[in-house]
C-alpha cells in the first residue's frame, strides 16, 4: 500500500487567488434537540471567506440525512446573496447536510493554469499537459463544487456521517469525528463517481482560536487518508480531481470540489 505523506502548514498569503475553497458553515455543530442553527454557504480561502453567491448559480442538490433516512431541503435561501439558512433538528443523533450546486466555465493564461495544478495538488493534469507540450496553453475549466457538514443533535451518535449523498466527489470518514477521542487518528476517503481516487491532495483545515493550520495528505491506493484529529474548533476537509471534458468544446478539463466540515 502507497505511504501517506503528510505535511503541516501555517497558511500565510501564499495561497493562489483564484483558488478558491467552497463549504458549509454552521453557526454551531453542536446542537440541542430543536435548537436554530444559522448555516452559511461558504467560498474563500484558508478556510475563512464570504457567503458565496447563490444568485450566480442554481442548486443541483441540497438534502437532509439522518438515522438512514434523506429529504429535500425544502427551505429557501435567504440574504442578499440567497446563501443562508437557518436549521433545526427534532430529533437527536448524527444530521447532515449536502449540498452541490450547478458548474461555471473560466479561463485561466497559461502560467496561472501551471501554478493552479501545483497549488491544488492536480498532478495527473499537470504531468499530461507536459508529456503533450502543452503547458504554454491557456486552461479552459468547467468546475462544480460539492459540499457537506455533520452535526452532533443531543446525545448519541449513529451511522449518518458515513452517508454516500450522490454528489460527484465524496469524502467519507471511516469512524465519527463526534465519537473519537482527542488525538485519534482519522481516515477519510475520497470518491469520484462513487470510484477511489489514488494520489488526491486532501486538505485537513483547522481553525482554532482564530488561527488557521492545514495538513495536506495524499490518497493511497484504497483512495484513503489518515491523520490525527483534535477535538477542538471547526475543521474542513477538502479535495478537489479534475478529468478531462468529454466533448472539449467548451472546456478541456472539468473540476469537481469537495469538502466536509464538522467542529467542537
Amino acid at each position: 500500500m502507497k505511504k501517506i505523506v503528510l505535511a503541516v502548514v501555517i497558511l500565510g498569503s501564499s495561497i493562489i487567488a483564484f483558488s478558491h475553497e467552497f463549504w458549509l458553515q454552521p453557526a454551531k455543530f453542536m446542537l440541542k434537540v430543536n435548537e436554530p442553527a444559522r448555516v452559511n454557504i461558504m467560498v474563500g480561502e484558508n478556510y475563512k471567506g464570504e457567503r458565496s453567491d447563490g444568485r450566480r448559480y442554481q442548486v443541483l442538490q441540497f438534502k437532509h440525512f439522518a438515522a438512514g433516512k434523506e429529504e429535500v431541503v425544502q427551505q429557501p435561501l435567504t440574504g442578499k446573496k440567497k446563501s443562508s439558512l437557518t436549521m433545526a433538528f427534532s430529533t437527536a443523533g448524527n444530521h447532515m447536510l449536502a449540498f452541490s450546486n450547478t458548474g461555471k466555465y473560466i479561463g485561466l493564461d497559461a502560467k496561472k493554469f501551471n501554478e493552479y495544478l501545483v497549488e491544488e495538488g492536480l498532478n495527473n493534469v499537470k504531468e499530461w499537459r507536459e508529456q503533450h507540450e502543452l503547458t504554454e496553453k491557456p486552461g479552459r475549466e468547467f468546475f462544480q463544487r460539492c459540499a457537506k457538514t455533520l452535526f452532533q443533535v443531543g446525545e448519541g451518535q449513529d451511522d449518518t456521517y458515513a452517508r454516500n449523498t450522490g454528489m460527484r466527489i465524496e469524502l467519507i470518514p471511516a469512524v465519527n469525528p463526534y465519537a473519537i477521542r482527542n488525538g485519534d487518528a482519522v481516515t477519510f476517503k475520497v470518491l469520484f463517481d462513487n470510484q477511489p481516487v489514488k494520489n488526491a491532495l486532501v486538505l485537513a483545515w483547522q481553525v482554532k482560536n482564530g488561527k488557521t493550520t492545514v495538513s495536506k495528505i495524499r490518497s493511497n491506493e484504497a483512495g484513503e487518508v489518515s491523520f490525527p484529529l483534535e477535538r477542538a474548533g471547526r475543521w474542513m476537509i477538502s479535495s478537489v480531481h479534475m478529468v478531462a471534458d468529454p466533448t472539449g468544446e467548451k472546456a478541456d478539463w472539468q473540476s469537481f470540489w469537495g469538502s466536509y466540515t464538522f467542529g467542537y
